[in-house]
């Protein structure tokens, strides 16, 4: 049996730090990896993730509404060109497979491993091997955009990489088959989201100024060339945007707001943090910085890369927290910014063999505890998805059903809204029920025009304050009247607009109700009430 010091020797050779790994050993590792952080997305049934289940009622909506009557009463698909498609097409064709919970399942344990896959990719552009310096993206595989439910959004994002990262392999090709192959991917990465074509066209910015700079004037016809084919992969979706608009936008007006100094220090740590308890700190505040310097000490990073890197650090800082409605801008370019450090990192020759097994045991360190807590804390959560389809399970097949959510000090509450907030579209999954906060607007599902004052696009479900006031107010004839970041006041007259009302209070007090709602079930997180019509 082989010493401490051989077996040590035989995965940490004095070339193998210098350069990489066997192949064999490479794979085995990742492998384990992977394994490992799927585990938490295997562990339960549904992951509650944020927009998630809203995206997923979306798509179920698309796939079901030709044989389904109640649906047909709500919506009607409009499949334009609208570029939010990164979770849509994907689910649509597992749904051929599988059922719509587990198709949503394998899409988002597909999302957990993109992160890495794209930064396996720009390294392999970068050196032609694959060694062990991307397995540094497992720490992202589990970040604020996932937990947001941004996952047609994260998806495409790694796929933004994934394409930069061929754009720098195919730098011996023609300047024509550049400006013939890439546009057409690029229109693809459009559609799946467009601020993931914005990183791109950030990373291609930045990658070819400086590309020119390193070839100097000279050069400068290759580089007219290089600029020509990059800047072709922007026509179409320019023209595109310039077209629609924003007309389809969240909401019925366009807010844009930069955010707080907070927001900013929020987004500087999102791509690395993900919610859960004590845990989470200890590895963010103990492993996270001795991991980062051994790392400054003994990775580096190409020049080629670096530009590229500040361009979207630039606009990550610049990028407002909400943009034309959308919430959570700021917290996208940062994940792509990690991805290309991670992808584009090496070791330096110096490097050496005790150095590397404290980074590959901190790392492996880092990721259990990222697994650990994300585990308990879906887990939990499951339950809790659990109990409110059982609950949904009374409601008549295409009911109106109102969401209300409760005291956000509830002792039962798990996460915050920007995590659980869209638990209810069970409701329209299991029931093909309406639910009034179901994404359209920038989708290709979109409201019948006898629905339109009775839902508010991007918006949490109301509070209890705001079910009283419209039980009190009836609505106005004509358009509502807006009441935060562009959302209309969709809950006035609500007894004539809805069936059934479901308030989540988890285990808190609710307080007086109006008389018209009569409780038919519930459990100890939510309460399901059937309007009493006069």
């Amino acid at each position: 049996m082989p010493s401490r010091k051989s077996f040590l020797a035989l995965f940490f050779k004095k070339e193998h730090i210098s350069g990489f790994l066997p192949p064999r050993v490479t794979a085995s590792i990742y492998a384990l990896l992977a394994a490992l952080v799927l585990v938490p997305i295997f562990a339960v049934r549904v992951p509650c993730l944020g927009d998630y289940l809203n995206h997923l009622a979306r798509v179920h909506i698309l796939t079901s509404i030709s044989h389904s009557a109640s649906l047909q009463h709500f919506f009607q698909p409009r499949w334009q060109l609208v570029p939010y498609y990164g979770m849509d097409v994907p689910v649509a064709a597992l749904l051929h497979v599988v059922g719509i919970y587990q198709a949503g399942r394998i899409f988002v344990a597909l999302c957990v491993l993109m992160p890495v896959l794209a930064a396996m990719a720009l390294h392999y552009a970068l050196y032609r091997r694959i060694g062990l310096a991307p397995a540094l993206a497992f720490l992202l595989s589990y970040n604020f955009v996932l937990a947001l439910g941004f996952l047609n959004y994260l998806f495409s994002a790694a796929l933004a990489v994934m394409l930069f990262a061929g754009w720098i392999a195919a730098a011996a090709w023609p300047p024509w088959r550049r400006s013939v192959v890439f546009p057409v991917l690029a229109l693809i990465l459009y559609f799946g989201h467009v601020f993931a074509f914005v990183a791109y066209g950030l990373l291609l910015i930045g990658y070819e100024l400086g590309q020119a700079w390193a070839r100097g004037r000279p050069a400068w016809r290759i580089t007219l060339a290089d600029i020509g084919a990059a800047g072709a992969q922007a026509i179409v979706p320019v023209i595109l945007t310039l077209t629609l608009g924003t007309a389809h936008t969240f909401g019925t007006e366009h807010v844009t707001r930069y955010g707080s100094v907070g927001d900013r220090i929020g987004a500087l740590i999102s791509p690395v943090y993900f919610p859960g308890g004590g845990a989470t700190l200890v590895g963010a505040f103990v492993l996270a910085p001795l991991l980062g310097l051994l790392l400054a000490r003994g990775v580096r990073v190409p020049r080629a890369i670096w530009l590229p890197l500040v361009i979207v650090a630039a606009a990550a800082l610049a990028v407002p927290a909400m943009l034309l409605n959308v919430w959570g801008a700021e917290f996208r370019l940062p994940l792509v910014a990690a991805i290309v450090l991670a992808g584009a990192a090496t070791p330096r020759p110096a490097f050496g063999r005790r150095a590397a097994l404290l980074v590959l045991t901190a790392l492996v360190a880092l990721i259990g505890v990222r697994v650990w807590t994300a585990t308990t804390l879906l887990r939990a959560l499951d339950t809790q998805i659990a109990q409110m389809r059982e609950l949904v399970a009374a409601l008549p097949r295409g009911a109106r059903l109102l969401v209300v959510d409760g005291p956000p000090d509830a002792p039962g509450r798990l996460e915050k809204l920007a995590v659980i907030g869209h638990m209810s579209l069970v409701a329209a999954i299991d029931r093909d029920a309406f639910v009034p906060i179901l994404f359209t607007g920038t989708t290709p599902l979109q409201l019948l025009p006898a629905l339109q004052n009775s839902a508010s696009q991007g918006v949490p479900a109301i509070s209890v304050a705001q079910l009283r006031e419209g039980f009190a107010r009836p609505a106005p004839p004509g358009a509502l009247p807006a009441y935060k970041d562009g959302a209309q006041m969709y809950w006035l007259g609500w007894p004539q607009k809805f069936d059934d009302v479901l308030i989540t209070h988890y285990g808190g007090a609710i307080g007086p109700l109006p008389p018209v709602l009569r409780r038919i079930d519930g459990n100890a997180d939510a309460s399901l009430y059937r309007i009493e019509k006069k």
